[in-house]
C-alpha cells in the first residue's frame, strides 16, 4: 500500500510542476534562457613569474691518451660480435669472432682436361718425283675419322675421305749459313663445307674449339666443361670465371669469386693439366705425335 502512495504522490508532483511550467510560459511567451557570463582577462590578471638564470659552467676533459692503431682482425658485427674485456693493467682485450685457426678451404677445383679438336685431315709427308714440279708429288695425308692413310696428287678428288688435292707446293729456303730448309704446303678443297684448307707440313691444323673440362677431388660429381674464356660458373665450393686458355702451357686462369658469407676474399691461380688441385707445375704431355714422312730423293 505505501509503494501505491508513494507512486500517487509522484504523479501528483509531476502534474503540479507541468501546469507552474505551462503557466508561466503563458505569462512570459518563451522559455527561460541562460547567458553564459565570460570574464575579462583585466578582472584577472596574470602574475609575472621570474625565471631563475643559472651560472655558466665550463668542463674541462682530460687529453684522450694516444693508442696504436686498431688491428685489422678487430672487427665488429651486429650477428657476430667480438669478445671485449678490461684486463688488470687497464688495457682492453679483444677476441676476434672470425677463427682464424681453421684451414683455409680448398680452391675446389683442377683442370683435368683441355684439348683441341684437331682438323680431320692432316699431312703426314711426301714423295717428291719431279724435283722441277713439286705438284708431280705423291701426298700422303691422313685421315682421323678413318684412322687410315690417304694417297692423292695434285688434281685427284678421294670421295671417301671428302676432298680434292687442290695444289701442292714446296719452297726450299737457305739460311745464312748454306742449311736449305722446305716449306711444304697442301690446299685441300673440303667437300663437307666448299672451304679451301692448308696444310702446312710438320704442324698440326686445329678446328676453331677448344674443349675445357674442370673437376673437383672434394666433390667428385663435378664435371665442368667449356669451350672458351670469360664464361662463369658454379659449384658447390663457390662460384667461379675462367679467365684465360694457354693452349700452349696447357693451362687455364680460374678467378674464385669472393664470398661474403664465409668472408673469403677472391682468388685466382693458374691451373695445369692434372688429375688433382695440388699440383702447381705442368704435367707433360706428348698429344701431338705425328709420323713424318717425307721422302725426298734428291742427295
Amino acid at each position: 500500500m505505501n509503494k501505491i502512495y508513494d507512486k500517487l504522490l509522484l504523479a501528483v508532483a509531476v502534474l503540479a510542476l507541468l501546469a507552474s511550467v505551462g503557466f508561466y510560459v503563458q505569462k512570459t511567451g518563451a522559455l527561460p534562457t541562460a547567458a553564459l557570463q565570460l570574464g575579462q582577462p583585466r578582472d584577472h590578471p596574470y602574475q609575472v613569474i621570474s625565471v631563475p638564470t643559472s651560472s655558466a659552467i665550463t668542463a674541462t676533459w682530460p687529453q684522450a691518451a694516444e693508442t696504436s692503431q686498431q688491428p685489422a682482425d678487430e672487427l665488429y658485427d651486429v650477428f657476430t660480435p667480438p669478445k671485449i674485456w678490461v684486463n688488470a693493467d687497464g688495457s682492453f682485450g679483444f677476441k676476434s669472432p672470425i677463427d682464424k685457426t681453421l684451414p683455409k678451404p680448398p680452391f675446389g677445383i683442377y683442370l683435368a682436361k683441355i684439348e683441341r679438336e684437331p682438323y680431320r685431315l692432316q699431312i703426314e709427308g711426301y714423295i717428291e718425283e719431279d724435283l722441277n714440279d713439286a705438284s708431280k708429288s705423291l701426298v700422303l695425308l691422313y685421315d682421323e675419322e678413318q684412322q687410315q692413310q690417304v694417297r692423292a696428287r695434285v688434281g685427284q678428288t678421294k670421295a671417301k675421305s671428302e676432298f680434292t688435292l687442290s695444289d701442292f707446293t714446296i719452297e726450299r729456303v737457305k739460311d745464312q749459313d748454306g742449311n736449305i730448309s722446305k716449306n711444304v704446303v697442301v690446299t685441300l678443297l673440303d667437300q663437307r663445307s666448299g672451304e679451301e684448307v692448308i696444310l702446312t707440313h710438320g704442324e698440326r691444323l686445329y678446328n676453331g674449339g677448344t674443349t675445357i673440362i674442370l673437376r673437383s677431388n672434394e666433390d667428385t660429381s663435378v664435371k665442368i666443361v667449356l669451350d672458351e674464356a670469360a664464361q662463369a660458373f658454379e659449384t658447390t665450393a663457390g662460384k667461379y670465371l675462367l679467365q684465360e686458355i694457354n693452349l700452349e702451357a696447357s693451362s687455364v686462369t680460374v678467378k674464385k669469386l669472393a664470398n661474403q658469407e664465409f668472408e673469403l676474399d677472391p682468388e685466382t691461380k693458374q691451373l695445369y693439366l692434372s688429375t688433382s688441385t695440388e699440383a702447381e707445375i705442368p704435367t707433360t704431355t706428348d698429344t701431338e705425335t705425328e709420323s713424318d714422312q717425307s721422302f725426298d730423293f734428291n742427295f
